[in-house]
């Protein structure tokens, strides 16, 4: 399991963006309206627009997502060991993906390799 995503939400996203281009001390790879991104040593670090989630969409919150080989068997493996299912392993825009909570209700993804 490897790290290779933090993302934040915000209401702000120009004002997030450029306190995180100041810290990391680099450009954005991606700077839209409502994200921008930035790439720091194998890690994305995403600035998102707050939005109104309908239908099938994620929360609008913050998380971390990891990288996992088998995303179906570890998914299965986290539940059966007491995690907090959210979504199951899934096709989405951005490829294959499933959701947990944390202990302290913070959305988890694993996402496939």
């Amino acid at each position: 399991m490897q790290l290779f995503r933090v993302t934040y939400v915000t209401d702000d996203v120009e004002t997030t963006a450029a306190f995180y281009e100041r810290l990391l001390e680099r450009d954005p790879v991606v700077s839209e309206h409502s994200v921008v991104i930035f790439h720091v040593e194998g890690t994305e670090v995403i600035v998102h627009e707050r939005y109104e989630a309908d239908g099938d969409d994620l929360p609008a919150e913050d998380y971390l997502a990891f990288a996992v080989e088998n995303l179906e068997l570890q998914y299965a493996e986290l539940v059966d060991a007491g995690f907090e299912p959210f979504r199951e392993p899934a096709a989405y825009d951005w490829g294959r993906s499933a959701y947990l909570r944390d202990p302290d209700n913070r959305l988890v993804e694993l996402a496939a390799k």
